[in-house]
């Protein structure tokens, strides 16, 4: 049977000591890893931030790019409409005058019947033609301008994909149980080791 009393004193001073070391060294696990996990959360709170400013930031450059090509493109159109519209009227007031001139000039001369309505009608023909090819034109012009402004909202999308979310990894939690069952085990085998050498020191004749 383990005498305890046997233990000598510098025998428990050595593992009090070795007690103590063992529980500071768990000690200085536990705050490091607790320093180390701090500082993983601080990164990635920061990454997150940064992130979220580029995010913005090419949000709103992209938008912005977006809306100067739409507000180009709808000024363009605009301008091609007011231009036709002009030149239709131009057209209309030209071929009005013509016609009245012709009328005019067709009963000074005696001229009438079918031979002037073939004239008034080919400036009507003329005016008609002229007013259709505008139209063909301003068509045109309006499905460019919406194909643009598609594809520019298209390229705007595109642009705001290309940053993605920063997602956070994993950090692992403070490992508590280690070095503290370090510590359990360090002691329990401080102990054992004591009480062995007591044992073998008691036997000695």
């Amino acid at each position: 049977m383990c005498d305890f009393g046997a233990v000598s004193g510098p025998m428990v001073a050595m593992m009090v000591t070795s007690l103590v070391a063992t529980a500071a060294s768990a000690a200085l696990s536990i705050q490091g890893q607790t320093q180390q996990r701090k500082a993983a959360v601080a990164y990635q709170n920061l990454q997150v931030q940064a992130n979220q400013e580029q995010m913005r930031e090419n949000r709103e450059l992209a938008t912005k790019a977006y809306l100067d090509q739409a507000v180009q493109a709808n000024q363009s159109l605009s301008e091609t409409r007011i231009s036709i519209a002009e030149q239709n009227f131009d057209t209309q007031r030209k071929s009005a005058e013509a016609r009245a001139a012709t009328i005019t000039a067709a009963a000074e001369g005696g001229v009438n019947g079918v031979s002037l309505y073939g004239l008034l009608d080919d400036f009507h023909r003329q005016e008609a033609m002229f007013k259709s090819r505008n139209d063909a034109n301003l068509l045109f012009k309006e499905r460019q301008t919406a194909a643009s402004i598609t594809n520019a909202a298209n390229t705007a999308s595109g642009r705001i994909m290309q940053v993605k979310p920063y997602i956070p990894g994993p950090i692992a939690p403070v490992d508590y149980f280690g070095p503290a069952l370090g510590v359990v085990n360090s002691g329990a085998k401080t102990v054992m080791t004591g009480i062995a050498s007591a044992e073998a020191g008691s036997k000695k004749p």
